[in-house]
């Protein structure tokens, strides 16, 4: 019989930040993922500033500071063309492909003492009596049984632990796709490539979307590579559209696409779900709790991943640990640490950005509100504090 204390399933960002607060303090954690590190995931890239203090927190930011391209500057262009810079030097983010921070992330749960099973896959949690115990999982070869007082699921807008607990959303309009390349030797504004930015346009070619271009790693602004893809609002706008055509004939369209003329695509194209948190379900259940994707924690618009997997991570690792100091792993005692604290947080902040998210992709909307950046400082301020947490 294997037993730990709690398993986390998944080793992306969530799954290692959470398994790293347990570890540090005394909890028998195992860590497991299907993949075998370190491998890539589709994603913006984008480690915000929230992200940062728990890297910090958990001693691996000066490791990762010198594989991030740093972002002080994010630049907005309207279906107009007309451009806006944001001024990020109170949030700065780190830009760094998946597969360098996730390696690097749990790398450090287990310098902090999780154990890591890679290339183990789990296919359904052990219930008994209503409560969760353990999980069942395919490992070196053999099926195994691991039990344990409370299972996270960190894995991710597929989560099979939220599917075999009734509380995978299959469909909702705030489930939406995403699509990621990598190109190298993309022309980037050469003013702000002194200090490091990112962009997003709202092209009226792509509405209901946008398109972002994000300059990640080391290469990043040296060498033009970036992590390019398009978020979408309303998949139902693109159900007989690919999202690459669309991708292809901005490039050839808008006066922003020349400067992929000499760029290479380095990577296929890749899609994922975004289940953000608007449609959020409960996260919790007796002896279980999801987090990250597999919870529906992603801010809408900015499509800000990582930072509420992060922060629904750290939730989770101290209502674990509370509730083993309590022996109580009910429901109605983890919800009150988790979901409760969560929700205290973000929803807010999630019905503002849902609103602006509604509004976006109207292009005489994303005109009049790059007009009004430019013209009002306080204004802009004001709405970059709602959409990014410092």
């Amino acid at each position: 019989i294997i037993e730990r204390d709690v398993i986390v399933v998944g080793a992306g960002p969530g799954g290692s930040i959470c398994a790293s607060y347990l570890a540090r303090a005394g909890v028998d954690v195992l860590l497991i993922d299907k993949e075998v590190f370190p491998r890539d995931k589709p994603c913006a890239d984008a480690q915000s500033g929230n992200t940062l203090k728990h890297v910090k927190e958990l001693g691996a930011l000066e490791e990762l500071k010198p594989l991030a391209m740093i972002e002080h500057k994010i630049k907005m262009v309207s279906s107009e063309y007309v451009e806006t810079t944001i001024d990020t030097d109170t949030a700065t983010a780190y830009i760094t492909p998946r597969w360098i921070f996730d390696d690097l992330m749990k790398r450090n749960a287990v310098r902090l003492g999780a154990e890591c099973w890679e290339d183990c896959w789990v296919y359904d949690v052990i219930k008994e009596d209503d409560y969760v115990v353990g999980v069942k999982a395919k490992y070196q070869g053999e099926y195994v049984e691991i039990r344990s007082k409370i299972v996270i699921g960190a894995d991710g807008s597929h989560s099979v632990v939220a599917k075999s607990v009734g509380m995978f959303p299959e469909y909702s309009g705030s489930i939406a796709p995403a699509l990621r390349t990598y190109f190298t030797g993309v022309e980037l504004d050469p003013e702000l490539k002194k200090e490091g930015y990112i962009e997003f346009h709202f092209d009226a070619s792509v509405a209901p979307a946008y398109i972002w271009v994000f300059p990640s790693g080391v290469d990043g602004l040296s060498k033009g590579f970036c992590n390019v893809g398009l978020g979408v609002a309303d998949r139902d706008s693109y159900a007989n559209q690919s999202l690459e055509e669309i991708f292809n004939k901005w490039v050839e369209d808008s006066p922003y696409g020349k400067r992929f003329k000499n760029a290479t695509q380095v990577a296929p194209w890749k899609g994922w779900r975004v289940p953000d948190a608007h449609q959020r379900l409960r996260n919790c259940g007796n002896g279980f709790m999801l987090i990250g994707d597999a919870g529906s924690t992603v801010i809408p618009l900015v499509d800000e991943g990582i930072s509420a997997a992060a922060d629904s991570g750290k939730f989770a690792a101290d209502a674990a640990i509370e509730a083993l100091k309590e022996n109580n792993f009910s429901d109605e005692f983890l919800f009150e640490r988790y979901p409760k604290k969560f929700s205290k947080m973000y929803d807010d902040r999630i019905k503002t950005i849902k609103l602006v998210q509604e509004s976006m992709y109207d292009p005489n909307i994303t005109n009049m509100l790059v007009n009004k950046f430019n013209s009002d400082k306080a204004f802009k301020d004001a709405a970059f504090g709602k959409m990014f947490r410092k």
